[in-house]
């Protein structure tokens, strides 16, 4: 595409170039099929920076975008620039999940849907039960492109989460041409990238058959941009299929992943076949957690520390020694604020589809997707034990191990017909799928505490929880599309059924000899039942062409959220009075969303103006009870009703030969509706959170962006600011003496400016020519809060650690070529 807009817009286009049925031709002249042999074209993404033509506020990345940010940043953090979307990551390749976020319109990850392919992600949480993250699913340089509905995900999508939006990654298809892509990134904290790539080109046989496919293999290594990292275990089932941690290139990063993909389609007669695979193997290194006070160094750090932004895990253990044991007598939030630097995570991920699409005629088609996600992984942290009795030791290990295995099956008719003059296109289908998870956490002794943190594997202290969650999801959909007024007018209606079964025990697992016995609730609650009922979800959308240029739209959906599902923090972790109170008084969440929005297109000039109005009830809290190393039992709060409304906007244009500017910006302000009560048999106890603002929604939002295409050049320079957002529910802060500092709980607001470049330097014979690539994130070096909310949130606790420093000025060089 030439100068495609910085952003794409929520439609993405298929469409097959002119130039594969030539190819066609010329290899069988005689047989293939050409028609039927496009439809193995290569997805090309329109731009469309408004959604045009979409019945829901929608936006999205063209390939070329996503070209531009990998191998220099990720696939996540592109879509920040969207209308209404904030995504956060401690670092510019999202490969430390514990700091993944998006937040959508005062709605937090875990009411977010998020799919690939079609195939459920979940939630995106950090060992997330039902899902993985993007960067797991896919090498971010096979993907395609990424749509975000920022209110309103289709009545089809796989999720039973997406209360407040969906983000739709979609893989991009093998090439038609046969070749391999070599390229290698390298750049600061010691990162490198290595990333290979075959294509195998498209061959036809018979009378419109074709095959083509891909495999790629990507290697990633970096070091943390602050503190370090080391690794003192592994997780049940772990091996280096590839590198692991002996590393491609020179050593292994302190964070470091190995990926393979293979992807192929079939084509045979009216019958395509779609095949995926994807393993996914990574370390992680934990950055800080900080408070707000010892991020801004509001605090004189114990002698020999140094508080601010760069604090970070310790990799002294004399240091980490006298912290622990100035915290042996009680939790206190200065000394908690230092750990020993092997906080880790690993993953292990098989993920795969078999997707068949039968056309059955010109007006009916057929899919059916199965697919697999096998996950394991383990988290490791030497943690302070706060003069614990089942500890002898000031420090212990601990680990939490995840065992996940989850299978389903998406199927989809759709029809085209006419009545009356008007056109339909109608549309029916499911989604099932079965998920075992399982949550284990034990703790260990130390080898000899007095002189290092090695761990003593044989020796457990203590076992915190062992649990497994069997969860089934059912969703039924239907809806119509009908064109009215010769097309200009397109109305959607249709609904969805949902419903979720979730069954947990308690594994039995207990230590014996003298070892401590789980902490509750398991031993008094060994199984339990919370299923979430849906029930049926109205959706309804239109879309009217007003004009050649402008148009309107409209669209209402009804939406409901699964209830917390993870085994170690979900419901099952409540106590049993707790969970007693929310079975008998708590609802799913649900939200009621009304959008509307008018589009124009004006030559170079593209512009969109939405806003919306939600009801969101039931709104949850989770409340963060304890240290973060200390497990401890969930708290739930009930605030009733969220009030969200917003507006949002968006503009592109052509401006010069060759530059092309874009701009969005949002307003939302999403508050609570209701206090909850710390003690749900105390009426005194009620926190004080209506009207306060949602946590982690910012209520501002914009985005500036240049890019430039001449020649041998492709370059793009965004601008970006976040408003201040709320990590306490009550927005406040508390002193030492109880007494509430106002405004205390809101992270600032910042800004920062990324940059990307890329120069096509030259060509050889046998090549396509060698390409230069520049990514800067964070150009001018702003030192900010990120992430918010890592460890959870509480009531007006300033000084609890759940804040995590934006990544610093990072840049990186990236030179590839096509053979």
């Amino acid at each position: 595409m030439r100068r495609p807009a910085l952003l794409a817009g929520a439609a993405l286009a298929v469409a097959a170039p002119d130039g594969l049925a030539a190819q066609a031709a010329r290899r069988d002249s005689a047989r293939v099929d050409s028609a039927r042999t496009q439809r193995l074209g290569a997805v090309t993404v329109t731009a469309s920076v408004s959604g045009r033509g979409e019945a829901r506020a929608a936006a999205g990345i063209d390939s070329v975008r996503l070209r531009l940010a990998v191998p220099g940043t990720s696939a996540l953090k592109v879509i920040e620039q969207l209308p209404g979307v904030n995504v956060q990551s401690v670092d510019g390749f999202g490969m430390y999940e514990w700091s993944n976020r998006i937040t959508i319109r005062g709605f937090q990850t875990q009411q977010i849907g998020q799919t690939m392919d079609g195939i459920p992600l979940g939630d995106m949480s950090y060992g997330n039960f039902n899902g993985l993250g993007i960067g797991r699913a896919v090498d971010p340089s096979n993907l395609q492109g990424a749509t975000v509905a920022q209110g309103t995900g289709s009545l089809g999508t796989a999720s039973a989460n997406n209360l407040g939006g969906v983000v739709q990654y979609a893989t991009g298809d093998p090439s038609n041409r046969r070749g391999l892509l070599v390229q290698q990134m390298g750049g600061e904290a010691a990162a490198r990238r290595t990333t290979l790539r075959f294509d195998s080109g498209l061959d036809t046989f018979g009378a419109g058959n074709a095959f083509r496919s891909y495999l790629s293999y990507a290697r990633f290594d970096t070091d943390k941009w602050k503190g370090g990292g080391d690794r003192y275990s592994s997780f049940p089932g772990e091996r280096s299929l590839l590198f692991g941690q002996g590393g491609f290139i020179g050593r292994a990063g302190e964070q470091w992943q190995d990926q393979l993909n293979a992807k192929a389609d079939l084509l045979v007669g009216s019958l395509k076949l779609t095949g995926f695979y994807n393993y996914a193997q990574r370390k992680e290194s934990d950055f800080m957690d900080l408070s707000l006070p010892i991020f801004s160094a509001a605090i004189p750090a114990p002698a020999g520390f140094a508080f601010g932004p760069d604090f970070d895990y310790l990799g002294s253990w004399a240091q980490a020694r006298q912290l622990a044991e100035l915290s042996q007598q009680r939790y206190n939030p200065l000394t908690d604020a230092a750990y020993y630097q092997s906080a880790q995570g690993a993953r292990q991920d098989h993920l795969a589809y078999l997707k068949a699409e039968l056309r059955l005629g010109e007006r009916v088609r057929v899919e059916l997707q199965p697919y697999l996600h096998a996950n394991r992984g383990g988290g490791d942290w030497h943690a302070p034990a706060y003069g614990a009795a089942w500890s002898p030791d000031p420090i212990h290990f601990r680990q939490t191990q995840y065992v996940g295995d989850r299978g389903g099956l998406l199927g989809r008719l759709a029809a085209t017909f006419a009545t009356g003059g008007v056109s339909h296109q109608l549309e029916a289908g499911t989604w099932l799928e079965g998920n075992e998870t399982r949550i284990r956490r034990p703790r260990w002794r130390l080898q000899n505490y007095a002189t290092g943190p090695a761990v003593d594997f044989s020796r457990p202290i203590r076992l915190d929880f062992d649990r497994t969650g069997d969860i089934g999801t059912t969703l039924l959909y239907a809806q119509n599309t009908s064109r009215l007024l010769d097309g200009r007018l397109a109305v959607s209606y249709g609904a969805k059924w949902l419903r979720v079964s979730a069954d947990f025990v308690n594994n039995g697992n207990t230590p014996t000899d003298g070892i401590v016995a789980p902490v509750f609730p398991d031993a008094a609650r060994p199984s339990l039942s919370v299923p979430t009922d849906g029930g049926l979800l109205p959706q309804f959308g239109a879309v009217f062409k007003a004009t050649a240029r402008e148009e309107v739209f409209v669209n209402w959906s009804e939406n409901v959220n699964q209830f917390p599902y993870s085994p170690g923090g979900g419901v099952f972790n409540a106590s049993p009075a707790t969970f007693d109170f929310f079975r008998q008084t708590v609802r799913p969440e649900r939200a009621t969303t009304l959008e509307a929005g008018v589009r124009t297109r004006r030559g170079p000039v593209e512009a969109g103006l939405t806003g919306y109005t939600i009801d969101y009830r039931n709104r949850l809290l989770g409340i963060a009870l304890c240290p973060p190393t200390v497990t401890c039992a969930t708290g739930f709060g009930n605030v009733g009703t969220v009030d969200s409304r917003g507006v949002e906007g968006v503009l592109a244009s052509d401006l010069v030969a060759g530059l092309r500017g874009f701009v969005s910006a949002s307003y939302n302000v999403s508050t609570y509706g209701g206090n909850y009560r710390a003690n749900q048999n105390d009426p005194t106890s009620e926190v004080q959170t209506r009207g306060r603002d949602v946590i982690d929604a910012p209520r501002r939002l914009a985005n500036v962006g240049l890019t430039y295409e001449r020649g041998r050049v492709l370059s793009t320079v965004t601008w970006r600011f976040v408003d201040r957002r709320a990590f306490t529910f009550t927005n406040d802060g508390v002193d030492a003496g109880g007494r509430v500092i106002p405004d205390a709980g809101f992270a600032p607001s910042y800004a920062v400016t990324d940059l990307s470049a890329r120069l096509n330097l030259f060509r050889w014979r046998g090549t396509r020519g060698v390409d230069l690539q520049l990514n800067a994130i964070n150009l001018f070096d702003e030192r900010y809060i990120g992430t918010i909310g890592t460890n959870g949130f509480t009531a007006n606790d300033q000084n609890y650690a759940t804040l995590l420093t934006g990544a610093p000025r990072l840049v990186f060089l990236t030179l590839s070529t096509r053979l």
